[in-house]
């Protein structure tokens, strides 16, 4: 039975209050706009747009895949993005007008992938380059709107090309570089066709990356994967012969850092796993970029010439003197100049940083997870900070400073789900690797670990309340029964009704009953204290979801068919079901503590807020650039949380009309006038300073039971140690600015003391 629904209201759309995401897989894809105030980069299929004085975002959607090149135009007008296809499919490269958010025009032009796009001086081409199916460069005129002319990118005895550049003054020259393939271009507009000459590289063979052009066009600096810079001498002035007559562009050498302490001969340093970014600060100064995370300042050396490396044995010359230097975390992929003192700098992890060349000294700006987020969960009754789970990582986030307070880091591994006790004195998690791991809220240390809880690995994972019992699920399609004590974690017993996938695992009101979703078609709410099944629901679908209403009377359940059916408890019965999606799968779905509104996500990348009782949705949301896998509502009911798949969290705020509405009529009973209400409470503080929930009054105790009470009270106030944490604390003992990186040690080695330098703690390892 599938019930039609018929929105009438308006659908609002939903407003985020904080978006933690970029790609910075792509290179060179960050960009700073000569205004000064936004920042532009890829995320998914969408291009993100950061205000940073307002601190607010916007996406701007046209690619079908996700984007794979980015550039940004000198005036700052227009925008250049081209993405990676399927193969056997075209890649579009698209431009944008930048201050009317709009698509201008596109192209297809390119098979399977666009490796790299760049604008000509004063915006008059678009220059991009096809990946290895393609092989070719074309030139597409602005002015027109169309593609002037299309050429092979390299010949057969070179390498592809991976990255193209601009020169800096003459709208009608390019290079291109890439593994043995150094060229350069230029363009006749009236003839429709390009000039092209190898650029002279004698012996040396390399592959280049990325390329740093001269302000006077004279000179440019090619970084390579062998960890070398290479200057080049360009000599262009004529568009036909691209060279001075008589004259041709070639190598003037490869450079290295000279390292003063080795002996002559060896006294050549090279960068780790290739130069990736490379940035002229001023003629002889070099900001550049590694493979490895580090960021030098480097300049030329006057006190030596070049006719004295004649018999080097390197074929690199140490010709460069390393000035200032530090290290991110992971690969540099961009560099964006702010002022002569400021840049901002990405890395393939997904980071953006702020750096000073005057001091040298690093901020983190933002981050995100580098790959899924497969859970987001809130502490109980505390809605300032959250946590999220993805690959390696355990993130917890804070909601009033927008920033990153803790990271745990578990590497090589997922993190399958997550969940906070009750108290609020630990983070349990389940991991791939088949082991359950508990850990500290503000230290992040490891309070205890159960390998092997299941063959295959972890995949669901549900704490009671009161934290004894702990429930898991694995990819084998069992469910585990655990009881944790202080000093020991003990199997109670084993479920077997799955055979496959565990997706998720809810406990309900009073902790006797636990419903579990498999991707099997089936949902089985099982008997936790005698540990037998008491109901099982099928459908023809894989349920990603299932989740207890918050009286424990129905569940909700979500899967690929993408409904979302509202079933009984007591008999297992259908009583309604949703389409939420025609196409896609709905992953997930959360309910709000009260139980009148859940949020659903899926892998259309929308974000629904659904009235639970009408089944009708009133708002939703569209920001997520890829598919939208987690969703937490916070336990303040005035926001919830979403990730997708490619590490990006956003916050969204739950329409104040909705808060309201609940408070008046549904706690209050007042009957009042939409629009007038809405307009009169707008923008108040949620829920009114007037307005407060029902108390219900305790009766009084006997006299021996409270005092009973009042001593074990104090007996417990007195066993807290120094060391006791709770969740509430974290964002007082974490310093802005600041993220607190932890690393989980093995759990089969032998842990000594002073293994955590970071939280000064012993981690305590135990064993099931």
């Amino acid at each position: 039975m599938t019930e039609a629904v018929q929105n009438d209201v308006e659908v609002e759309k939903l407003k985020c209050r904080a978006i933690f995401g970029f790609n910075g897989k792509v290179n060179f894809g960050l960009h700073l706009h000569p205004d000064g105030r936004h920042l532009i980069f890829p995320l998914g299929t969408k291009i993100g747009i950061d205000d940073i004085k307002t601190s607010t975002q916007e996406f701007i959607a046209g690619h079908t895949n996700n984007l794979s090149c980015l550039d940004l135009s000198r005036s700052g007008k227009y925008m250049a993005s081209g993405q990676i296809n399927h193969m056997g499919f075209p890649a579009y490269v698209i431009l944008w007008d930048f201050g009317e958010r709009r698509e201008l025009a596109r192209h297809d032009l390119h098979k399977v992938r666009a490796q790299s796009v760049c604008f000509t001086s004063r915006d008059k081409y678009i220059i991009s380059i096809g990946g290895r199916d393609d092989g070719s460069v074309i030139v597409f005129d602005i002015e027109t709107r169309t593609p002037i002319c299309r050429s092979v990118a390299s010949r057969g005895i070179n390498g592809d090309p991976e990255v193209v550049r601009a020169l800096n003054n003459n709208s009608s020259f390019f290079v291109t570089a890439g593994d043995r393939h150094l060229r350069l271009w230029s363009i006749q507009r009236e003839m429709k066709k390009v000039n092209v000459q190898d650029v002279f590289m004698g012996k040396q063979q390399r592959r280049m990356c990325c390329v740093g052009i001269y302000r006077g066009d004279e000179y440019a600096y090619m970084g390579t994967y062998s960890g070398d810079l290479m200057k080049v001498a360009l000599n262009c002035c004529d568009v036909v012969n691209v060279t001075h007559v008589g004259q041709t562009s070639g190598l003037v050498g490869a450079y290295g850092i000279h390292n003063p302490r080795k002996p002559f001969g060896k006294d050549c340093n090279r960068y780790v796993h290739g130069v990736r970014v490379v940035r002229i600060v001023d003629d002889g100064l070099l900001l550049v970029g590694a493979g490895d995370g580090v960021v030098e300042l480097v300049e030329e050396r006057k006190d030596i010439n070049e006719i004295i490396f004649k018999n080097y044995p390197n074929p690199t010359y140490p010709m460069l003197k390393m000035l200032k230097r530090t290290k991110v975390n992971g690969a540099v992929s961009s560099l964006v100049e702010i002022n002569p003192l400021e840049y901002y700098i990405a890395t393939d992890l997904n980071e953006i940083y702020l750096l000073n060349i005057k001091t040298f000294s690093l901020k983190l700006l933002k981050t995100s997870h580098k790959k899924a987020v497969y859970s987001i969960v809130f502490p109980r009754n505390l809605s300032n900070v959250f946590a999220t789970a993805g690959y390696e990582t355990i993130r917890v986030w804070s909601t009033k400073r927008l920033q990153e307070l803790l990271r745990i880091m578990v590497y090589n591994f997922n993190c399958a789900a997550l969940a906070f006790s009750y108290d609020g004195t630990s983070i349990v998690s389940a991991w791939n690797d088949g082991v359950i791991r508990s850990f500290t809220p503000i230290t992040g240390r490891l309070i205890y670990a159960i390998p092997n809880a299941h063959n295959k690995g972890c995949s669901a994972l549900a704490i009671s309340s009161t934290g004894h019992v702990l429930v898991t699920g694995g990819i084998e399609g069992q469910v585990r029964v655990w009881k944790i004590e202080p000093c020991r974690q003990s199997l109670l017993g084993v479920l077997k009704d799955h055979s496959a996938p565990i997706t998720t695992l809810d406990f309900n009101k009073f902790d006797t009953e636990v419903i579990s979703a498999s991707s099997d078609g089936s949902c089985v709410i099982w008997d936790i204290k005698r540990l037998t099944r008491k109901t099982v629901v099928a459908a023809n679908t894989q349920f990603m979801t299932a989740k207890y209403f918050p009286t424990g009377v129905q569940f909700l359940t979500c899967g690929t068919d993408g409904c979302i059916s509202y079933w009984m408890v007591y008999n297992g019965s259908l009583i309604r079901e949703l389409q939420a999606s025609k196409k896609s799968s709905v992953n997930h779905v959360a309910i709000n503590a009260t139980g009148d509104y859940f949020a659903s996500v899926g892998s259309d990348q929308m974000v629904k807020l659904w009235d639970y009782n009408s089944g009708v949705v009133v708002a939703q949301g569209h920001e997520h650039a890829s598919a939208v896998i987690s969703v937490a509502y916070s336990p303040s009911r005035k926001f919830f949380v979403t990730g997708c798949t490619d590490g990006a969290i956003i916050v969204w705020d739950v329409p104040e009309v909705i808060l309201y509405y609940y408070y008046y009529v549904k706690v209050l009973n007042v009957k009042f006038e939409y629009e007038g209400f809405a307009h009169k409470f707008w923008g108040q503080e949620n829920p009114p300073p007037s307005i407060k929930e029902p108390v219900v009054e305790e009766k009084p105790k006997p006299k021996a039971e409270s005092q009973n009470q009042s001593q074990l009270q104090l007996k417990s106030s007195r066993s807290n140690t120094s060391k006791t944490e709770n969740i509430e604390g974290l964002v007082s003992n974490t310093p802005k600015n600041n993220v607190c990186c932890v690393e989980c040690p093995p759990i089969t080695a032998t842990i000594k003391k002073g293994t955590n330098e970071n939280c000064n703690i012993v981690p305590d390892v135990k064993k099931c």
